[in-house]
């Protein structure tokens, strides 16, 4: 289905094209903020059997209204079973979750995450509040997807400090070496989706109505023209937005 795009918030965007991605898989590691509503939009659209996991131990949870921290009461609503961290992520460790939706502060070309702090760590412009569970989600799920507004600042050469380990070229043979997930395959902004290569990532297709120069403006890597056709959507997932509480 052809849509406007524009006529959707970044983070509109973001959760409907990450939301068609979750297509197959059975079970979901979720982030908070862009991650959740994007999982909410697929189990209510394109997968409805999909079991959304929250690192505070919500199973099988649909929380339709903004969550601020994995601490939220929202995070509960409509969860089959409340249990406890560790057990999740037991349940990670044991290969039990399908996929994983982060986004963090920063992102570099191989997909290391920084959630930690902005500019030196000992003395830093900002401090963040960390990782939680998102470093254990990237070393540990067999499939990452990361959601970012394209925000310039967000993308660098080199993460300030990293959180969470990404993939490609010399990052890959370290996963290798210590038995961990591959890492970071897709990453999704609010113009367009990229896929991780051995080089870091590649452009793979733009937001339909979105030029080339838009979903490229501002980020520090040298990229090539998409790899294919504008991206379209599912009608039912734009159908499903109206019963998320943005």
């Amino acid at each position: 289905m052809k849509i406007d795009f524009r006529e959707y918030s970044p983070n509109q965007r973001i959760a409907i094209i990450a939301a068609s991605e979750l297509v197959g898989y059975k079970s979901c590691f979720v982030g908070i903020g862009i991650p959740s509503d994007a999982a909410c939009l697929a189990k209510l659209s394109v997968e409805p059997e999909l079991n959304l996991i929250y690192e505070s131990g919500a199973i099988g949870a649909l929380p339709l209204s903004k969550s601020y921290s994995t601490g939220s009461p929202s995070i509960a609503h409509g969860a089959d079973m409340i249990t406890d961290s560790l057990s999740v992520f037991s349940d990670l460790q044991a290969g039990r979750i399908d996929v994983g939706l982060l986004s963090a502060a920063q992102i570099d070309i191989f997909g290391n995450l920084n959630s930690t702090v902005i500019g030196d760590y000992d003395d830093p412009k900002i401090r963040m509040v960390g990782s939680g569970g998102a470093h254990d989600i990237a070393c540990l799920i067999p499939n990452l997807i990361i959601l970012m507004p394209h925000d310039p600042r967000r993308f660098v050469d080199s993460v300030d400090f990293a959180t969470s380990p990404g993939s490609g070229r010399d990052i890959k043979k370290i996963r290798d070496q210590l038995n961990l997930a591959e890492g970071p395959s897709i990453l999704i902004t609010d113009k367009a989706k990229f896929i991780m290569s051995d080089e870091g990532w590649l452009l793979h297709s733009i937001l339909d109505n979105f030029t080339f120069a838009e979903a490229t403006e501002g980020l520090p890597w040298s990229l090539k023209p998409p790899i294919t056709g504008p991206i379209e959507t599912d009608p039912a997932i734009i159908s499903a937005l109206e019963q998320i509480n943005y």
